[in-house]
């Protein structure tokens, strides 16, 4: 009998869907004594990885939970593709509302897309570091208030200058779409799930228009 044969795969435990979103961390007393390989010494560390039926893995979650977290994505993102767009059609208004130029008012989207480069320097290494899931909600957040703020601004260098902040913070679905959707995916089946989140993709910035 191999060594694989003989590692014994703990039960599955369910863990209360509150807690995986309150508790990062998940610890189960599974995971807590299992036999990882490695003595714990600096010269031969802990192999840390996932424990077979871990679930906190999302290699594990049931297909239908894979496709919800990828359409909600995929929905975050084609929000934040319609908030980047979507200025253009009252652009009008707003040279007339706080009179200034069209190149001035065309800033409200430039300014945006420019946050669209600087948030990924941020948001891609702090998922890595902190999680996804508290950065989107997080993130999201802030890109709600900026441009409630925007809604509101009483002059275009507030305007303009809260744009830029809700594209710095809108680049977070951008940004770490594509990799919620290989942590839940293997390589096999990767291709359908970024085929649909793609194809939501490509049409985001038609109704903005």
């Amino acid at each position: 009998m191999s060594d694989a044969e003989n590692i014994e795969v703990p039960a599955r435990t369910r863990i209360p869907y509150w807690r995986l979103v309150a508790d990062q961390a998940g610890i189960t007393p599974e995971v807590q004594n299992y036999k990882y390989d490695g003595s714990g010494t600096e010269e031969d560390p802990y192999r840390v990885k996932w424990i077979p039926n871990d679930p906190r893995n999302p290699m594990t979650f049931s297909l239908v939970k894979k496709w919800f977290i990828t359409m909600t994505v995929a929905l975050t993102t084609l929000a934040v593709a319609l908030v980047s767009s979507a200025y253009t059609g009252g652009i009008r208004e707003i040279i007339m509302e706080f009179h200034i130029s069209q190149e001035v008012a065309t800033l409200g989207v430039s300014l945006f897309v420019l946050g669209f480069a600087i948030g990924p320097l941020l948001w891609a290494p702090l998922s890595e570091m902190f999680g996804r899931q508290y950065l989107f909600i997080g993130t999201y957040a802030a890109l709600t208030a900026f441009n409630s703020g925007c809604a509101g601004a009483q002059n275009a260098q507030t305007l303009i200058v809260l744009r830029f902040f809700a594209g710095a913070f809108g680049s977070s679905p951008l940004t770490n779409a594509g990799g919620t959707i290989a942590d839940m995916f293997p390589a096999s089946q990767r291709g359908l799930a970024m085929d649909c989140f793609v194809a939501r993709g490509a049409e985001n910035y038609v109704p903005g228009i």
